[in-house]
């Protein structure tokens, strides 16, 4: 689920109405929110208020607007548009109308809609953090760095304790490589929701990048321990254990359970393949490969491994014409084939690959930081 969507949903149906005093009413029910597991009782609610023909426009249309929110959080997305439209037509004034309907049509994958009923929003209730935060997703989504930047920060600065604001920003100064900056701001996501295990994922990574290895892996640890069956993070901690020493029996551990998540992706086959060789089992990468699309990127770095071509060869497949994906692919092709002549014992040809690798690498991908580590280790 839309980890913006969940938190806007949610906010906004607190919104919907103002509640009765002393009574635990249907306005009360059907606004409710403690747990998406009341989504049919508040559901129900919203229906009495709705079907009550002496409810008055203004609490018909918050009905109506909560009522779209939690069809939204049961994914029933066609029921959840009509009910906003409903609301936004009886009361075109309620901001928590359009965020809840800019969250349906991010579930339909209209992100342009979205972004529209997020400005709408944002026009009639210029102080939601959430809808800044929301619209700065999109933006984000869109590579609008600069929007998705400003947009993030006004939800702060509007709502200084808004943990998913902070994360969110905090993703976006990490893919700039600005990672003190995107620490800073995992750190204060995380101290406000401590049960955010892609907080602690992200966090992970930038720790990971800066070399911090021991922080890396607790995060990861953390993040696991939050969403047990998550690939990326299994993945990620194969690696940090793989740069860790003594620690690649357990990256092979992780690697095995990542490519058991997901057998299709290349990357944790190639992996999986570095850790068990280093531990002296044997490969298996040729019955995984039979899974995996041998016709794109990275196959030539599996063909290698499977003693089919060589480093020159991997290293001439890498090329493309986009300078971005070329440089990319040619850090990858000098890291793993670096790693392979390790494994044949070519020390020299090794760090020949692997210090171009670290010199070459984009500073984001994990292979630049594996090579440091690797020509740090093999002095």
């Amino acid at each position: 689920m839309h980890r913006v969507m969940l938190i806007t949903g949610l906010t906004i149906l607190m919104m919907a109405a103002p509640a009765l005093a002393d009574t635990f009413s249907d306005l009360d029910r059907c606004k409710f929110v403690g747990q998406f597991s009341n989504a049919d009782q508040s559901i129900a609610a919203c229906d009495r208020i709705i079907d009550d023909a002496q409810v008055t426009g203004s609490n018909r249309a918050a009905a109506l607007s909560s009522r779209c929110g939690w069809r939204w959080a049961k994914q029933d997305s066609d029921r959840a548009l009509a009910d906003c439209n409903d609301a936004i037509g009886i009361d075109s004034g309620r901001a928590d109308a359009y965020i809840n309907r800019g969250n349906v049509y991010l579930s339909k994958g209209d992100a342009d809609h979205a972004l529209n009923d997020f400005n709408e929003a944002i026009k009639r209730d210029p102080r939601s953090a959430w809808a800044y935060n929301a619209r700065g997703e999109i933006y984000k989504n869109k590579g609008d760095v600069d929007h998705a930047m400003a947009d993030f920060s006004e939800a702060i600065r509007l709502n200084p304790d808004y943990a998913m604001a902070y994360g969110l920003r905090g993703e976006l100064y990490k893919s700039g490589g600005d990672f003190e900056h995107a620490r800073a701001d995992l750190n204060q996501s995380i101290r406000l929701d401590p049960n955010d295990a892609t907080a602690y994922f992200i966090r992970g990574t930038v720790s990971y990048l800066l070399g911090d290895n021991p922080a890396a892996l607790s995060d990861f640890t953390a993040s696991l321990k939050i969403d047990p069956n998550n690939q990326a993070t299994y993945f990620n901690r194969g690696i940090a254990y793989y740069v860790v020493g003594g620690r690649t029996p357990d990256a092979e551990a992780d690697f095995r359970k990542a490519v058991e998540l997901d057998p299709k992706d290349a990357y944790a086959a190639i992996w999986l393949d570095l850790a068990a060789r280093r531990n002296n089992a044997a490969s298996r990468l040729r019955e995984q490969s039979a899974q995996l699309d041998m016709t794109a990127w990275p196959a030539p770095v599996m063909r290698e491994f499977l003693g089919e071509s060589n480093a020159a060869q991997t290293l001439a497949a890498a090329h493309d014409n986009d300078p971005k994906i070329n440089r990319g692919r040619s850090c990858e092709a000098s890291f793993y084939s670096g790693e392979f002549a390790l494994l044949g014992k070519n020390k020299q040809q090794a760090l020949q690959m692997l210090k171009r690798a670290a010199s070459d690498c984009p500073r984001g991908y994990v292979e630049a930081a594996a090579a440091m580590a690797e020509v740090i280790a093999q002095r």
